[in-house]
């Protein structure tokens, strides 16, 4: 981009900047600050063509659009058609361009009534200098703030920024610029679609009408007590014909993400959404390819069931966009779609889904098939977990219900004056089970992550040491909730193992004092302005004795956090009985239920071939038989509550055995959990 130093003589009032010829844009509409001009003509022509909004409309041009939308109204059978069901090209990025990966969208709205909106360009240039120079104020080192990337919506501007510039992007909310304040915000597919109808109608039409319609149309098809959201066959749907507001371009590619964030404002909890909903349908749509639902897939990524029957998808490209996603699920119909004549299509989809096993009403796999796959020809085996004297599982216990609700007292009570803390945000982790990529402001003012941090002052000012400044970081991050430890075990992965020769905080042992080191990976939920977002995190330890009132102390610790990835890379493999370590970290409790497990008779006696090798029978599901069998011999236990035990413990006979002693110490467990006497 040109230097922006050259201004208008004493003229600040209209944003100070002076006109640098026409605006150049990408092959996406928006505004390319290093492009060639010829390159940014061609694709303006090439957008007139497809009937998209033209580079430096005025306010003539909008209230022309404006008086001809509202004579153009048509039917939904026509209007939704062209906007879901005939779409070729991926939602929101025309021509198969693909947006930067490494750059965050930032809406900015509001600036139409400043100043600067008179001039020739609108104000587009002087705001973007604007948000420039704000990001730089904040800036103390590293690489200048820089937009190179935008597009206008309506009165919208939609500016890129690196994922570094995420948090000073967001402080300029509310900053005044040419006299008028300013809203920043991270952009969704929802504010996209609020900002057009905003630019558009009000009335009947308007926003909070519109997603009253969405709501109601969503209500009448799902089924909750099949877990069942059925879109099918929308073009028959007669409620349509009353969401006739999709007369746009850009409103009409925004529909189905709008639909589904509609979908998600009905539930408090990521995780209640993801739990909602097992099947979907799709089926005669008229889909020609994915990429009008694509974001299905991020809405619903756990689901088991999904029917695409009686749609135009050709070959396996035509759902490029939806490979390696749905990873669980178990039935797959896309009959009466031309793709199923492909003879790479079997393997095609056996490959993208690893836990298919119905496809097209036939069986391609069993769940024998399916649970003796293997992730990796190197076994996932369970944690390590060295302890002394319950050390290492106290803190732990301690340690987040402590952060989830008293961080003053928590940081008072495990850190002193020589204490470290750093956070690291890994902003291009591989994401599941998130509508959209939740934004990094609150934490990416104070990550240290020295892949883009090379300054060594900037790498120090990001190392905390001592308690305030660990309770001062610590209470700038925003509040969270972590999973119980007992109820849901499986959702985290703790190891300990000791360590030797650690500062002795008295200074009476030259050679140190022993410590451990805890490795804690897991989730947790995060709230910020009412918003719940899901994240992973990982958090590393060295603690060792100390002065602190807790009498342990954290010496170092290293926060990483990054985007929601699920649990299920830690899950180990069924191990043999004699090959299972002791673990001594702590399980799920023993939930009683009234079905007894599918192979093994009422009270406890063995059904026939129980435990038994026998044809069709894998070798994962003998060898849990057969370690049901012993634990229902060495507790007493029937095998319904034997294969609960070890089922809840994910078949680790160590957690199993301890969590049963601690049940059965408190007279937990019923009568009924244990077979008669002989």
């Amino acid at each position: 981009m040109k230097s922006m130093k050259s201004r208008r003589g004493g003229g600040n009032d209209r944003g100070g900047i002076r006109k640098r010829g026409p605006t150049r844009t990408d092959r996406d509409g928006d505004m390319d600050m290093d492009a060639s001009g010829a390159r940014a003509k061609r694709n303006r022509a090439e957008k007139s063509g497809l009937g998209g909004r033209l580079a430096g409309a005025g306010a003539g041009g909008r209230a022309a659009g404006a008086s001809s939308r509202a004579h153009a109204r048509k039917k939904m059978d026509d209007v939704l058609e062209r906007a879901i069901y005939s779409l070729d090209e991926p939602t929101n990025f025309p021509r198969g361009k693909k947006p930067s990966s490494d750059l965050e969208p930032f809406s900015v709205r509001g600036w139409k009534s400043s100043k600067a909106a008179s001039n020739r360009d609108g104000g587009v240039e002087s705001l973007i200098a604007f948000l420039e120079r704000r990001m730089n104020s904040f800036m103390k080192s590293g690489p200048r703030a820089k937009i190179t990337k935008s597009r206008t919506e309506g009165d919208t501007l939609i500016a890129f920024v690196r994922p570094d510039l995420a948090g000073h992007m967001l402080r300029i909310n509310n900053n005044v610029f040419a006299g008028a304040h300013v809203t920043v915000e991270a952009y969704t597919a929802a504010t996209a679609l609020e900002n057009e109808l905003a630019a558009a109608d009000t009335g009947p039409n308007s926003t909070t009408d519109i997603k009253t319609r969405m709501t109601t149309i969503l209500g009448k098809r799902f089924f909750p007590a099949t877990k069942l959201l059925d879109l099918s066959k929308m073009l028959d749907d007669p409620d349509m014909d009353s969401v006739e507001f999709l007369n746009t371009a850009s409103t009409k590619s925004k529909f189905f993400p709008a639909l589904m964030k509609v979908w998600e404002m009905g539930f408090k909890t990521t995780a209640e959404r993801l739990e909602a909903v097992e099947s979907v349908s799709l089926a005669g749509n008229k889909l020609s390819n994915i990429n009008p639902v694509t974001t299905l897939a991020q809405s619903f990524p756990d689901i088991q069931y999904l029917d695409l029957s009686d749609n135009n998808l050709k070959n396996s490209q035509a759902m490029i966009g939806w490979r390696w996603k749905f990873r669980n699920l178990i039935f797959l119909d896309l009959t009466g779609n031309e793709i199923s004549s492909d003879p790479t299509f079997k393997d095609t989809m056996l490959k993208w889904y690893p836990k298919l096993q119905t496809l097209n009403n036939v069986q391609v796999r069993t769940p024998e098939e399916v649970a003796a796959q293997k992730k990796t020809p190197i076994p996932i085996l369970p944690p390590h977990f060295i302890d002394e004297s319950q050390v290492g599982e106290n803190f732990v216990r301690a340690f987040f219900p402590g952060y989830d609700n008293d961080r003053n007292s928590l940081v008072s009570s495990v850190y002193d004056d020589e204490s470290t803390f750093s956070l690291n945000v890994n902003t291009t982790a591989t994401r599941a089970g998130q509508t959209e990529t939740a934004g990094w402001g609150e934490y990416i003012r104070k990550s240290r992550n020295l892949d883009k941090i090379s300054h060594l002052s900037a790498r120090m000012s990001r190392s905390f040491k001592g308690v305030e400044k660990i309770r001062e970081v610590f209470n700038s991050l925003p509040p969270t909730r972590h999973p119980d430890l007992i109820a849901k075990a499986e959702q985290w992965l703790i190891e300990c193992h000791p360590v030797p020769h650690l500062p002795d905080p008295t200074g009476q042992s030259p050679t140190g004092v022993g410590g451990l080191s805890l490795m804690v990976h897991g989730q947790l939920e995060e709230s910020v302005g009412g918003k719940i977002e899901l994240r992973s995190f990982d958090r590393t330890f060295i603690i060792g004795p100390g002065n602190t009132p807790g009498g342990i102390r954290v010496i170092s610790e290293v926060f990483s956090l990054r985007a929601y990835g699920g649990h299920e890379a830690w899950s180990p493999e069924i191990q043999a009985l004699s090959q299972i370590p002791q673990v001594a970290v702590p399980g799920p409790v023993l939930t009683p239920s009234p079905a007894p497990p599918a192979a093994a008779a009422p009270g406890g006696n063995v059904a026939e071939g129980y435990g038994l090798p026998r044809p069709g029978k894998s070798d994962a599901q003998l060898q849990q038989e057969q370690m049901v069998i012993q634990m229902s011999e060495k507790s007493g236990m029937t095998f319904e509550y034997s294969e609960m035990a070890l089922a809840g413990n994910g078949w680790n006979v160590e957690l199993a055995w301890k969590n049963f002693e601690q049940l059965k110490a408190t007279n937990a467990l019923p009568p009924t959990a244990f077979l008669a006497p002989a």
